[in-house]
Protein backbone atom coordinates (compact mmCIF):
# COMPACT_ATOMS: atom_id res chain seq x y z
CA UNK A 1 0.00 0.00 0.00
CA UNK A 2 2.64 2.45 1.09
CA UNK A 3 4.72 1.88 -2.13
CA UNK A 4 1.36 2.28 -4.41
CA UNK A 5 0.82 5.65 -2.67
CA UNK A 6 4.64 6.90 -3.62
CA UNK A 7 3.65 5.52 -6.97
CA UNK A 8 1.07 7.89 -7.05
CA UNK A 9 2.18 10.97 -6.33
CA UNK A 10 5.55 10.45 -8.00
CA UNK A 11 4.12 9.78 -11.19
CA UNK A 12 1.21 12.80 -10.69
CA UNK A 13 4.53 15.13 -10.25
CA UNK A 14 6.02 13.95 -13.46
CA UNK A 15 2.98 13.97 -15.32
CA UNK A 16 2.55 17.41 -14.83
CA UNK A 17 6.40 18.55 -14.89
CA UNK A 18 6.41 17.60 -18.21
CA UNK A 19 3.60 19.95 -18.96
CA UNK A 20 5.64 22.86 -18.33
CA UNK A 21 7.72 22.56 -21.30
CA UNK A 22 4.82 23.90 -23.68
CA UNK A 23 3.31 26.06 -20.98
CA UNK A 24 3.60 30.01 -21.05
CA UNK A 25 5.86 30.84 -17.55
CA UNK A 26 2.91 32.95 -15.90
CA UNK A 27 3.84 33.94 -12.28
CA UNK A 28 0.81 33.59 -9.45
CA UNK A 29 0.74 36.55 -8.71
CA UNK A 30 -0.33 37.84 -12.38
CA UNK A 31 -2.40 34.72 -13.22
CA UNK A 32 -5.87 36.91 -11.39
CA UNK A 33 -6.79 40.62 -12.14
CA UNK A 34 -7.87 40.63 -8.84
CA UNK A 35 -5.54 38.99 -5.61
CA UNK A 36 -7.18 35.89 -4.45
CA UNK A 37 -4.90 35.48 -0.96
CA UNK A 38 -7.07 32.59 0.59
CA UNK A 39 -6.84 29.26 -0.32
CA UNK A 40 -9.19 26.49 0.98
CA UNK A 41 -8.26 22.68 0.11
CA UNK A 42 -10.66 19.36 0.24
CA UNK A 43 -8.27 16.35 0.39
CA UNK A 44 -8.28 12.56 1.01
CA UNK A 45 -5.33 12.01 3.51
CA UNK A 46 -3.85 8.38 4.67
CA UNK A 47 -1.71 8.25 8.04
CA UNK A 48 1.10 5.64 8.41
CA UNK A 49 2.32 5.49 12.46
CA UNK A 50 4.91 2.81 10.95
CA UNK A 51 6.76 4.74 8.41
CA UNK A 52 10.20 5.57 10.58
CA UNK A 53 10.50 1.82 11.37
CA UNK A 54 12.80 -0.53 8.72
CA UNK A 55 11.04 -3.66 9.79
CA UNK A 56 7.32 -3.27 10.05
CA UNK A 57 5.23 -5.06 12.14
CA UNK A 58 2.59 -7.75 10.18
CA UNK A 59 -0.54 -6.43 9.49
CA UNK A 60 0.58 -2.92 9.82
CA UNK A 61 -0.42 -0.74 6.87
CA UNK A 62 -1.81 3.12 6.73
CA UNK A 63 -4.52 3.99 8.05
CA UNK A 64 -7.70 5.81 6.13
CA UNK A 65 -10.88 4.67 8.14
CA UNK A 66 -13.71 7.05 9.88
CA UNK A 67 -13.22 10.34 8.17
CA UNK A 68 -10.64 10.20 5.95
CA UNK A 69 -10.85 14.13 5.00
CA UNK A 70 -8.25 16.53 5.25
CA UNK A 71 -8.99 20.11 5.11
CA UNK A 72 -6.91 22.44 4.61
CA UNK A 73 -7.03 26.74 4.95
CA UNK A 74 -4.30 29.14 4.15
CA UNK A 75 -3.56 32.94 3.72
CA UNK A 76 -0.84 34.15 1.64
CA UNK A 77 0.30 37.31 4.09
CA UNK A 78 3.64 37.80 2.25
CA UNK A 79 4.80 37.25 -1.10
CA UNK A 80 5.28 33.63 -1.85
CA UNK A 81 4.58 32.52 2.16
CA UNK A 82 1.62 31.44 3.50
CA UNK A 83 -0.19 30.46 6.90
CA UNK A 84 -1.85 27.15 7.10
CA UNK A 85 -4.26 25.13 9.52
CA UNK A 86 -5.16 22.05 8.78
CA UNK A 87 -7.76 19.35 10.25
CA UNK A 88 -8.49 15.50 9.61
CA UNK A 89 -10.10 12.46 11.06
CA UNK A 90 -8.79 9.18 10.92
CA UNK A 91 -9.46 5.56 12.54
CA UNK A 92 -7.05 2.59 13.47
CA UNK A 93 -8.90 -0.51 13.84
CA UNK A 94 -7.92 -3.07 16.32
CA UNK A 95 -5.00 -5.44 15.23
CA UNK A 96 -3.19 -2.59 13.50
CA UNK A 97 0.43 -1.30 14.66
CA UNK A 98 1.11 1.90 15.89
CA UNK A 99 4.98 2.86 15.90
CA UNK A 100 6.06 -0.81 16.71
CA UNK A 101 3.38 -1.50 19.04
CA UNK A 102 -0.17 -3.52 18.09
CA UNK A 103 -3.26 -1.77 19.26
CA UNK A 104 -5.33 -3.89 21.17
CA UNK A 105 -8.82 -1.05 20.46
CA UNK A 106 -9.83 0.98 17.80
CA UNK A 107 -7.88 4.11 17.84
CA UNK A 108 -9.97 7.32 16.66
CA UNK A 109 -6.96 10.11 15.18
CA UNK A 110 -7.86 13.30 15.50
CA UNK A 111 -5.33 16.25 13.68
CA UNK A 112 -5.14 19.96 13.81
CA UNK A 113 -2.16 21.67 12.98
CA UNK A 114 -0.95 25.28 11.76
CA UNK A 115 2.20 25.23 9.40
CA UNK A 116 3.80 28.41 7.52
CA UNK A 117 4.12 27.26 3.68
CA UNK A 118 6.50 28.62 1.49
CA UNK A 119 5.99 29.15 -2.42
CA UNK A 120 8.92 27.31 -4.91
CA UNK A 121 6.90 27.94 -7.54
CA UNK A 122 6.58 31.68 -6.79
CA UNK A 123 9.83 31.80 -6.12
CA UNK A 124 11.46 30.41 -9.55
CA UNK A 125 8.57 31.40 -11.36
CA UNK A 126 7.39 27.62 -12.49
CA UNK A 127 3.94 27.43 -14.73
CA UNK A 128 1.74 24.68 -13.87
CA UNK A 129 3.00 23.37 -10.47
CA UNK A 130 3.81 25.19 -8.17
CA UNK A 131 5.82 22.84 -5.26
CA UNK A 132 6.15 24.45 -1.92
CA UNK A 133 7.63 23.15 1.82
CA UNK A 134 6.08 23.86 4.74
CA UNK A 135 6.64 23.38 8.47
CA UNK A 136 4.95 24.12 12.04
CA UNK A 137 3.53 22.42 14.96
CA UNK A 138 0.29 21.05 15.99
CA UNK A 139 -2.00 18.64 18.31
CA UNK A 140 -2.84 14.83 17.58
CA UNK A 141 -5.73 12.98 19.94
CA UNK A 142 -5.63 9.89 20.16
CA UNK A 143 -8.93 8.40 21.46
CA UNK A 144 -8.31 10.63 24.95
CA UNK A 145 -4.86 10.85 24.76
CA UNK A 146 -3.81 14.45 23.56
CA UNK A 147 -0.04 14.92 22.17
CA UNK A 148 1.71 17.74 20.75
CA UNK A 149 3.59 17.32 17.00
CA UNK A 150 5.73 19.28 15.36
CA UNK A 151 5.74 18.33 11.46
CA UNK A 152 7.70 19.16 8.05
CA UNK A 153 6.53 18.47 4.80
CA UNK A 154 5.61 19.66 1.51
CA UNK A 155 3.34 18.98 -1.95
CA UNK A 156 2.51 20.44 -5.20
CA UNK A 157 0.11 22.28 -6.33
CA UNK A 158 -1.46 22.04 -9.59
CA UNK A 159 -3.11 24.69 -11.59
CA UNK A 160 -5.70 23.32 -13.81
CA UNK A 161 -6.14 26.60 -15.66
CA UNK A 162 -2.34 26.66 -16.47
CA UNK A 163 -2.31 23.27 -18.27
CA UNK A 164 -1.89 23.30 -22.12
CA UNK A 165 -5.04 21.27 -22.71
CA UNK A 166 -7.10 23.65 -20.79
CA UNK A 167 -5.63 27.22 -20.48
CA UNK A 168 -6.56 30.29 -23.07
CA UNK A 169 -4.50 33.16 -23.94
CA UNK A 170 -6.45 35.29 -21.11
CA UNK A 171 -7.36 35.04 -17.79
CA UNK A 172 -10.09 36.29 -16.26
CA UNK A 173 -10.76 37.14 -13.09
CA UNK A 174 -14.68 36.28 -13.03
CA UNK A 175 -14.05 32.55 -13.98
CA UNK A 176 -14.04 30.33 -10.85
CA UNK A 177 -12.67 27.72 -12.94
CA UNK A 178 -9.12 29.44 -13.05
CA UNK A 179 -8.75 29.67 -9.20
CA UNK A 180 -9.32 25.68 -9.02
CA UNK A 181 -6.65 23.09 -8.85
CA UNK A 182 -5.37 19.97 -8.13
CA UNK A 183 -2.49 19.10 -4.87
CA UNK A 184 -0.63 16.47 -3.50
CA UNK A 185 1.08 16.52 -0.34
CA UNK A 186 3.65 14.34 2.24
CA UNK A 187 3.97 15.37 6.17
CA UNK A 188 6.07 13.78 8.55
CA UNK A 189 4.84 14.33 12.29
CA UNK A 190 7.28 14.08 15.29
CA UNK A 191 5.58 13.40 18.97
CA UNK A 192 7.45 15.98 20.90
CA UNK A 193 5.32 15.80 24.22
CA UNK A 194 6.51 12.53 24.96
CA UNK A 195 8.30 9.28 24.41
CA UNK A 196 5.15 7.05 23.67
CA UNK A 197 3.24 6.42 20.22
CA UNK A 198 2.30 9.41 18.00
CA UNK A 199 4.58 9.95 15.49
CA UNK A 200 3.34 9.11 11.90
CA UNK A 201 3.85 10.59 8.16
CA UNK A 202 0.71 11.89 6.36
CA UNK A 203 -0.45 11.76 2.80
CA UNK A 204 -2.52 13.37 0.75
CA UNK A 205 -4.64 14.32 -2.38
CA UNK A 206 -7.30 16.73 -3.43
CA UNK A 207 -8.73 19.85 -4.99
CA UNK A 208 -8.22 23.54 -3.57
CA UNK A 209 -9.66 26.69 -4.66
CA UNK A 210 -8.75 29.98 -4.06
CA UNK A 211 -10.49 32.63 -3.03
Amino acid sequence: MRKNILKVFCGLGLLFSATTAQAQIIHKNERFIIDYNWRISANYNMMDFNFNYSLIPEGSSMISGGIPVKVILGYEFARNLSFEVDFSMNEMEEGNSMNGTLVSETIKVASFNGSFAYSLGGLFNLPVVDPYIKAGIGHLRLNEVDLTMASVGGGIHFWIADIPATKTSHYHHDRSFRRLGLTVEAMGRSNISTDGPGSHAQYSAGVFYTF
